[in-house]
């Protein structure tokens, strides 16, 4: 068996394979190496990551709470809120306010007629008082950053929507919003219009009320079901639905081409006219004095005048489309609580054309009074008294040959930026 020799390399001496130790000298023979760094353990490492991501976790959460602010959720249509040392007192409502201190209105309830299936409601209006009888709107305002208006469905189907909010400038709602209503799926229920608002410091207000859709029976009469060949057949048909009829419903009578010689009194129930093509005309006053039930629409019918008198009187809400109104000393007067809306008509040779008196407080029906034709009347229209601060909008009207177009003493709010006249 061979053997390699080994000696040492202090001394020189023969020593034994393997060996660490010279005996001869005495000198240690295992090589020296530096020591290495010791590395940490992987369990280590990922420990320590994890609690410095705990501790950014927390210190993020707390700032970002901090900088949240509050959630006040009135779940009403009421809330009070506290902020720079003064308090804000906010409510809810779908009806105008004269002056602080403001209600809130938490139910609304529409009355839909059956035969429609859209239409708006009355603004949705946020008002701001100190809780008191001083209105804080413009100090309110100057808190908010942004706010969202919402609506919830009914049975999972979409009955609201919100069609614009803003902030209104000849109100004292601090702001407004205009929900409408969509039946086509669901033709009663409730739904809620939602306000959120956010304020600048990371608070949060939210405050709700509800709007209810009721539906209307609509009953349809022709002259198959009841003589309306003459003014007197109307008179004894009216006066039995004024007697008989269901107070809750809405009858609409389809008038035949005729002529008739004198007017007609409706009252103690909701009625529309509704003319023929072929012309149905009336030569006397229309009353309409049904207080407190829904508006009546009078559609393509004529009132033709001898130069004296009133085409149309209306005591409650009247919605004109497609009349005509010709030599009247007034063609259609709407005083004592009324609101007489006009849309596609013709007012033509009558001393006043339309003459809007509300006295008694009724709520604006309709601002829309687009599309109608003026022409040769002394006074086109004239606004006397007006309920609420809607912007009456004469779009796309013609007003020609007119001694005044819109006689407007008050100032009402009335848009006629895109009328057409005879100089343009």
């Amino acid at each position: 068996m061979n053997f390699e020799e080994k000696h040492c390399p202090h001394c020189g001496a023969l020593l034994v394979e393997n060996a660490s130790f010279c005996p001869y000298c005495e000198s240690v023979l295992i090589e020296k190496r530096p020591a290495e760094m010791p590395k940490p353990k992987r369990r280590r490492r990922i420990t320590a990551a994890l609690l410095l991501t705990a501790v950014l976790l927390v210190t993020l959460t707390a700032v970002g709470f901090a900088n949240r602010g509050k959630i006040i959720d009135a779940q009403g249509a009421e809330l009070t809120y506290e902020a720079d040392g003064q308090t804000f007192h906010l409510a809810l409502s779908f009806e105008s306010q004269g002056g602080a201190p403001f209600f809130g209105q938490p139910l609304f309830t529409v009355e839909v007629r059956e035969d429609q299936v859209r239409g708006q409601v009355s603004s949705s209006r946020v008002f701001v008082d100190n809780g008191g009888g001083v209105d804080k709107k413009n100090e309110f305002l100057a808190l908010v950053d942004h706010y969202e208006v919402t609506t919830t469905p009914c049975d999972g189907i979409t009955l609201l929507q919100i069609d614009e909010t803003f902030l209104p400038t000849n109100s004292n709602a601090a702001i407004e919003a205009i929900p409408s209503y969509h039946t086509e799926q669901l033709k009663e229920g409730e739904g809620n219009v939602i306000w959120t608002i956010y304020l600048k410091n990371g608070d949060t207000l939210r405050l709700r009320h509800t709007v209810k859709i009721t539906r209307v029976p609509v009953v349809t009469l022709t002259e198959n079901d009841y003589p309306m060949a003459t003014v007197d057949d109307l008179n004894v048909l009216l006066d039995t639905l004024a007697h008989e009829a269901d107070r809750k419903s809405v009858y609409i009578l389809q008038l035949p081409a005729v002529t008739y010689e004198g007017g007609l009194t409706m009252k103690n129930f909701c009625c529309d006219l509704v003319g023929s093509e072929g012309g149905t005309t009336f030569t006397g006053t229309v009353t309409i004095a049904t207080r407190g039930i829904h508006p009546s629409n009078i559609t393509n019918v004529r009132f033709m005048g001898d130069g004296t008198g009133i085409g149309l009187s209306a005591s409650e809400g009247a919605f004109l489309h497609r009349c005509t109104f010709e030599n009247w000393e007034i063609g259609a007067y709407g005083g004592l609580g009324s609101w007489v809306n006009a849309t596609g008509c013709t007012f033509r040779g009558n001393g006043v054309g339309l003459w809007l008196d509300n006295h008694g407080g009724a709520t604006c029906s309709g601002s829309y009074y687009g599309d109608s034709v003026y022409e040769d009347n002394g006074t086109a229209v004239r606004i006397a008294v007006m309920p609420g601060t809607e912007t009456l909008d004469f779009n796309n009207c013609v007003f020609r040959g007119n001694g005044v177009n819109v006689e407007n003493t008050a100032g009402y709010a009335v848009d006629l930026s895109q009328i057409v006249t005879a100089d343009n």
